[in-house]
């Protein structure tokens, strides 16, 4: 699972993620700070990594253009704000679960970690 996080998403994250084994970068990393929500879907869907937001009211507009314009893209994980460690706990949640799918052109809402069942 390849990830782009936007400038929205804590840089520290990107660690975290990176120690469960997802390949994981960031805005900063690659330069980005600052790019326009296109230019970030863009650069996500040339690295051919989902792109991962707080902005979803933004990405979801996005999502629908490019699909009428039949472009594609990676994927695109909308989440709200949550603490660092149930962002963390979420992710190694999707990667566990979804690791073998394909993201390409889906918009997915960041899905909460179940309940463990005694």
């Amino acid at each position: 699972m390849r990830l782009y996080l936007d400038e929205n998403v804590p840089v520290v994250l990107r660690r975290m993620l990176a120690e469960e084994g997802m390949d994981c970068t960031t805005a900063r990393d690659a330069g980005n700070l600052s790019f326009s929500d296109e230019d970030h879907l863009a650069f996500a869907t040339a690295g051919q990594r989902i792109m991962v937001t707080f902005d979803c009211k933004d990405f979801q507009a996005l999502a629908k253009g490019w699909a009428q314009a039949d472009r594609a893209h990676a994927g695109i994980i909308l989440t709200k704000p949550h603490s660092l460690q149930e962002l963390h706990r979420r992710f190694r949640h999707l990667f566990m679960t979804y690791r073998h799918q394909d993201f390409a052109n889906r918009l997915l809402w960041l899905p909460p970690v179940p309940p463990v069942r005694k």
